[in-house]
């Protein structure tokens, strides 16, 4: 099937609402003062820039509840509970301006009464004030503390900027552990054999995570698929040399060395954003990760979880059977006739043509199908999991 080429992944423009894998995107402010030499920014010129806001707080949630009744008014009930991340083109908690537009923010989202998780990835540290402020809110919270741990051992580094050290990581989780309403997750990404020395060194920092208060860590490799740039990836270690695109790179034996580690310390560690947002949340995972026919022997079975989370994932079943209404949704929205879509095991359905990653990730967040297109037509610097028949997130 067709991949992207680095010159389609270049978005000409962030939308401030989108679908992404796991979450509804909401990106009111373009810029991140961090620069990360693997980071997908690099190529569209968003590293190590200024934040610059474009709509109001207030303006950006009344945008999110235009969209979601646009795309889901009519599902009733049925209406899926798909987490809201914003910032994903900047970092929320590395400048003041943006705290304090993520304070105005999640207010304005307490007030739609929306009922939906909202989530940040930073690599910056939750103020106690912010904290406090948020859980006020009385809306769960999921912050990914993004910690590559590059540091420990590279020469170069691959991280520069008002980003945390190792050791300021493990205070910030332990600043928000007894937050109700925040659940604090480490983002461990990008992962490579040179950031994880040993196994006896992955022991001591998983240990570390659990006692700062962590709830989990999601464990992502390395990518260097379209837009990355992949020189500074070969400056800096992290890659030998230049590689296919490929949406990640995954070091086997550095992951033993860290599932091994949460097996030993009892510490949840998962391959994928959306099993550790369930976890926080008390909730089934949402995108049937755990099911055998969308990669559960890669990324759901091998993952340290606790038994209690796993039994609430496998009360979940995905239906065998799709159904019509769902299948014409598709080709309206598609403009392509019924007949033109195969259904497959698993709720996958392949279609011709080319099909948009943000309608693959809406019908993945509406209906539990996963649309398998001839081609993707990219909306964003990385390629994402679904949507390709032999995908990985």
């Amino acid at each position: 099937m067709h991949e992207l080429t680095a010159r389609e992944a270049l978005p000409k423009h962030v939308p401030i609402i989108a679908e992404h894998d796991t979450w509804i995107s909401v990106d009111p402010i373009v810029g991140c003062p961090a620069n990360c030499s693997y980071c997908y920014l690099g190529p569209i010129g968003l590293k190590a820039r200024l934040p610059q806001p474009r709509v109001s707080p207030g303006r950006a949630v009344e945008m999110l509840c235009e969209y979601l009744d646009e795309t889901r008014s009519h599902m009733g009930g049925d209406i899926d509970s798909t987490p809201v991340c914003l910032g994903n083109y900047t970092d929320m908690l590395l400048t003041a301006a943006n705290q304090d537009y993520l304070r105005a923010f999640a207010t304005e989202l307490a007030g739609a009464d929306l009922s939906r998780p909202l989530v940040v990835v930073t690599k910056g540290r939750m103020p106690r004030p912010l904290a406090l402020a948020l859980d006020d809110l009385n809306i769960a919270v999921v912050i990914f503390c993004s910690q590559s741990f590059h540091r420990t051992t590279l020469e170069l580094r691959t991280e520069k900027g008002p980003v945390l050290a190792p050791d300021q990581t493990f205070d910030a989780g332990a600043e928000c552990r007894d937050i109700k309403n925040i659940a604090m997750v480490h983002f461990w990404r990008p992962v490579v054999r040179k950031s994880v020395p040993s196994a006896d060194w992955a022991v001591r920092a998983v240990r570390r995570l659990k006692d700062s208060g962590y709830r989990c860590s999601v464990a992502i490799g390395l990518s260097v698929g379209a837009g990355i740039a992949q020189e500074e990836l070969v400056q800096t270690g992290l890659l030998e040399g230049t590689a296919e695109a490929r949406d990640e790179l995954w070091d086997a034996e550095a992951w033993q060395d860290i599932n091994s580690a949460a097996a030993a310390v009892g510490y949840p560690v998962y391959r994928s954003t959306s099993c550790a947002i369930a976890l926080a949340t008390g909730r089934a995972e949402a995108l049937g990760v755990w099911d055998c026919r969308r990669g559960a022997a890669e990324q759901c079975l091998p993952c340290h979880c606790p038994r209690t989370q796993r039994d609430l994932c496998q009360s979940r079943t995905l239906q065998p059977e799709v159904a019509q209404e769902h299948l014409a949704w598709i080709a309206d929205t598609l403009g392509s006739s019924m007949s033109g879509l195969e259904v497959l095991p698993g709720r996958r359905v392949r279609t011709g043509g080319r099909v948009r990653q943000s309608m693959i990730s809406l019908t993945l967040h509406k209906y539990q199908i996963e649309l398998l297109p001839e081609s993707i037509s990219a909306e964003r610097a990385w390629l994402g999991r679904f949507g390709r028949e032999s995908g990985n997130e």
